[in-house]
């Protein structure tokens, strides 16, 4: 949001777009008078989108008003005037009609004169909130909220220099803030995130949002997400009309943390990272808060007293840390959107107009970064739908609401208003190919053999996917090139901090494909297309016959094909599942980028030199003036990725180039992976964040692990989750099994980080499934067939008979089927939900003593009420969410069968669902369903826990048909 580096970064990067277009168009147009060295490419029909547009539009609300920079919009209470913020520290108001002009409000750099009583303060930065009271009318109150900005940049964090104040508004026309009136309520820390929203609550308490104060790396570097010791990372609720001794408001005597020892009484909920923008339904009264992710998601959270929404122990259902969580159960969001569609969010209002019906009732918000709008409807706790409504150009900074309930919408970058309009021209190309024989991109689909100026390409360091072959090819519209800038540029006023988005500019409909084959047949080829503002991915099919490939559906698919003697199941991704690695921190192409090009191709001549000789590339320096090609010697010098698989290449720079294409699109600053490792190329060995570094995401019982333990590959998790089956293991996407020679690159690079010379993996004296370590060598000897016949059945009987984990899952997939295809520990929820399920099987295998649902759950008068009743669940839940509770229990839990860890005074650790407390004992209600009481004088420690008492992986044994059945039983139950 506007308050973090980041976002300073991405201003000047939207400043600087129009000169790098114009540059482009300059380029294109040039001429000079040498023929073009490669065929133009005439055939692509790839433009346009598959999907039908969204339904509205935005349009200028006040066509005459523009404002510099603007935060926020609020209706002036009993007048028919807007007021607007803008980031500087200024207030404007105007009348919300087409004449209406901008009239200052408050200046708060130039009239505010009480800044001096705080010590260090430099400045104003920025206004982020304001609201009127609701006797406005009478009292003529509101209420700012503004950051100061340190004297000493060496000291950004002022203490206390976020404040809230209380002003009068004159009755002059136009009315005016008058800054000699300022009170100031309250103040915190300053930092990257401060939330500062303002808004009364039907209750007549003033509500205040903070964020943990600091910017993104290290997440929380406070440790205040799970504290309520202090103001930050919190929903604030105080009263303004009544004064506590030694305060200028009261505390409300019912906020949930009044009477808890070392709790601030202000905290109304918390765990929040960057609450941005919050709202009152104005037909229910219940609060909604958008807050802004870090690695993965975005969240909307339905704000109640004394909720815990996470942060920083999780950020939405992606775990982060495991060291601390606050005093109450962590609440899932009511909304969680990954990365692949939204990046900042801002969150909106409840839709209470009537312009437009069919909004009444819908949750209205939109994404900074990604510029798009949702509405969305809840059934409880659950989201219903949320189509999306409209994808403008603007940067959604904040919502506002007139005073007969229409939505107007703010622009950051623009400083325009906005109101939603119904979209009568549609952008859907209805013509978009559904078959990869109408794309353009070849001259026969069935011979595979590229149409006339599409050009084939190879990669330095491929991506595995578990033994299919790939080959690529970029196509670009007539002779229009890629532009590309020599070398990441510091970014102006941004100190040591550089970027490179633009390294590589694309003409609009460029075209990226890659075909993949599994033991010689194609089964997928996937396409990138630039539409010119954003890359989108979309999946072909390949058909049994080979002759032509079909569109995959927008959520992905399932499809069974041959690999050598045996059919494996094979998943086309969702498009939005794309865009995870194809992310906006890894330049989106992944393949097409230099250090991936800068090696020789096809026909034996290096890449980048070949490209930029014949126009494919264009060589730009940073005023967008025509470098010369490359040549031998100027390719040399660029960045180039190693070969994982040239043993000439030195041993460092391969297990590098590998770890780069394989986890280096998620393990990067801002690209998802929620722990600080940093795989990305070029990054050094002591910034990875690796070498020695204990792992906070599970150890899976190796001693002492370590990430990457110098010198011993099997005390590294990085390698063990490389060696695994099953969740948790990488990469996560496009493989699901070992590469048994990436294993053994990473095993000899590890080893050699001791200092000692890498001669081949490190062997330990034992082979057994008996311990993490020696269960590592065994499954390696098994996965490379060091180990046939009885000595290998002896194996597997061994590993059969191992309870599930970890360990396990080092041998998942070697293991026999007995004719039954099991789940194992990654089951694929979109082949159960395809199943049709058989209700009676179902109930058998619910009060089954295999599955043992009844030990926790009633269904009627039979079973243990140990975790929620599920008597109607059927009726409360759809199938999809049923099936993710049953495969993920601890991604969404219910506050109410929230389990709870124990510490007493005597040693003991217990752990349950607390059925009641008071001042003289706790009773907890164990997995068993027995009541635990303990006298309150004994407990030493009380803490929420992060994970459900169901376990993870109760249904790894079954198969697909029982799972779906098992899920027929629960949808079932009316």
């Amino acid at each position: 949001m506007p308050s973090t580096p980041l976002a300073g970064l991405r201003r000047f990067l939207v400043t600087l777009a129009p000169a790098v277009v114009a540059g482009m168009a300059a380029l294109q147009a040039a001429d000079d008078g040498k023929a073009p060295a490669r065929p133009a490419w005439t055939t692509s029909r790839v433009t346009g989108s598959p999907e039908p547009p969204p339904p509205f539009r935005l349009v200028r609300a006040f066509p005459s008003l523009k404002f510099d920079h603007p935060l926020l919009i609020v209706r002036m209470p009993g007048s028919d005037r807007m007021v607007v913020g803008e980031q500087a520290g200024r207030l404007y108001s105007f009348r919300a009609r087409p004449d209406g002009k901008a009239e200052r409000f408050l200046d708060l750099p130039a009239e505010i004169r009480t800044v001096s009583q705080l010590a260090g303060a430099k400045e104003v930065e920025a206004v982020y909130g304001l609201a009127f009271h609701p006797d406005f009318a009478r009292n003529r109150e509101c209420f700012v909220c503004y950051t100061l900005r340190a004297a000493d940049p060496a000291n950004p964090n002022l203490k206390d220099g976020t404040r809230v104040s209380r002003f009068r508004v004159t009755s002059t026309d136009p009315p005016r803030i008058d800054p000699a009136s300022e009170e100031i309520l309250l103040t915190f820390l300053q930092g990257g995130h401060n939330g500062g929203d303002l808004h009364f609550g039907p209750d007549g308490k003033l509500y205040i949002s903070t964020g943990d104060a600091t910017n993104p790396n290290p997440p929380d570097a406070l440790n205040t997400g799970q504290d309520i010791s202090d103001l930050l990372s919190s929903i604030l609720r105080i009263d303004v009309d009544r004064k506590d001794e030694g305060k200028a408001y009261a505390i409300p005597k019912d906020n949930p943390f009044v009477s808890m020892e070392g709790a601030r009484g202000e905290v109304w909920a918390y765990g929040f990272r960057n609450p941005w923008r919050m709202s009152f339904d104005r037909g229910t009264g219940e609060l909604f808060a958008g807050d802004v992710g870090w690695e993965l998601w975005e969240m909307i959270h339905r704000v109640q007293k004394g909720g815990n929404y996470g942060w920083s122990a999780r950020e939405g259902p992606q775990l982060i840390r495991s060291d601390q969580v606050g005093p109450t159960p962590i609440q899932p969001p009511l909304v969680e959107l990954s990365h692949a569609v939204a990046c900042s969010i801002t969150g909106g209002v409840v839709y209470r107009g009537k312009a437009f019906p069919e909004l009444v009732g819908a949750y209205v918000f939109g994404d900074w970064e990604t510029r798009r709008l949702w509405a969305a409807r809840f059934e409880g706790d659950r989201v219903r739908e949320m189509p999306e409504i409209a994808r403008p150009s603007i940067r959604i900074v904040a919502f506002g609401e007139e005073r007969d309930g229409e939505i107007l919408i703010l622009d950051y970058d623009g400083g325009t208003i906005h109101a939603l309009e119904r979209e009568h021209e549609s952008a859907r190309n209805a013509l978009f190919p559904t078959a990869l024989s109408q794309t353009g991109l070849f001259a026969s689909v069935k011979d595979h053999r590229p149409a006339e100026g599409v050009v084939p390409f190879v990669v330095n360091s491929r991506q595995w996917q578990d033994g299919a072959t790939e080959e690529h090819w970029a196509a670009f519209p007539g002779l229009s090139p890629a532009t590309l800038f020599p070398t990441p540029r510091p970014i102006p006023g941004a100190g040591q901090v550089s970027l490179h988005p633009y390294r590589l500019h694309f003409p609009k409909d460029a075209v990226l494909t890659r075909t993949i084959s599994v033991a010689g047949r194609r089964v997928e080829t996937q396409m990138l297309h630039f539409d010119g503002g954003d890359w989108r991915a979309y999946s072909y099919a390949w058909r049994d016959d080979q002759t032509d490939a079909d569109l995959v559906p927008a959520e992905g698919g399932e499809k069974e094909v041959p690999d050598g003697g045996r059919r494996r199941t094979w998943t086309f991704p969702g498009r939005g599942q794309c865009m995870s690695c194809h992310n906006n921190q890894t330049d989106y192409t992944l393949a097409f980028l230099p250090e991936q090009l800068n090696r020789p191709g096809p026909d034996g001549r290096n890449q980048l030199v070949a490209m930029t000789e014949s126009g494919f590339v264009r060589r730009v320096d940073e005023e967008t003036k025509p470098l010369p090609p490359f040549d031998a010697a100027s390719a040399g010098k660029e960045p180039r990725l190693a070969d994982p698989a040239d043993e000439r290449e030195p041993l460092e720079a391969r297990a590098l180039a590998y770890l780069h294409a394989n986890c280096g699109h998620c393990h990067c600053d801002h690209g998802g992976s929620s722990v600080p490792l940093r795989l990305k190329y070029p990054t050094p060995l002591p910034e990875m964040h690796a070498l020695d570094v204990r792992p906070t995401r599970g150890d899976f019982g190796l001693p002492d692990a370590r990430i990457v333990r110098p010198g011993d590959p099997y005390s590294s998790t990085l390698y063990f989750r490389m060696a695994k089956f099953g969740r948790d293991r990488m990469p996560h996407l496009g493989a699901e099994r070992p590469d048994e020679a990436g294993l053994a690159l990473i095993g000899r690079w590890i080893a050699g980080l001791s200092g000692k010379q890498a001669t081949g993996p490190v062997v330990v004296p034992e082979a057994s499934p008996s311990s993490p370590r020696s269960a590592q060598v065994l499954a390696r000897k098994l996965g490379r067939g060091e180990i046939q016949g009885t000595a290998r059945a002896e194996a597997l009987a061994a590993a059969t008979r191992l309870p599930q984990g970890a360990i396990r899952d080092l041998f998942e997939g070697f293991l026999p089927s007995d004719g039954k295809p099991r789940l194992g520990p990654n089951p694929r929820p979109r082949t159960i939900l395809a199943l049709e399920g058989d209700v009676g099987r179902g109930a058998s295998l619910f009060w089954s003593a295999g599955v043992k649902c009844g030990e926790c759950h009633r269904v009627g008068d039979r079973g243990t009420a140990v975790g929620p009743d599920l008597s109607a669940i059927g009726k409360a839940r759809s199938r999809g969410d049923l099936l993710e509770s049953l495969l993920e229990p601890s991604r969404r839990i219910e506050p109410l069968y929230a389990a709870y860890s124990v510490a007493t005074r005597q040693g003991h650790a217990l752990t349950g669902i607390l059925v009641r407390r008071d001042a003289s004992r706790l009773v907890l209600r164990d997995p068993l369903g027995k009541e635990i009481s303990i006298e309150a004088a004994d407990v030493e420690e009380l803490r929420p826990s992060r994970a459900s008492l169901m376990p993870e992986g109760q249904l790894s044994g079954l198969s697909a048909q029982e799972a779906a059945d098992l899920l027929a039983y629960l949808s079932s139950l009316r």
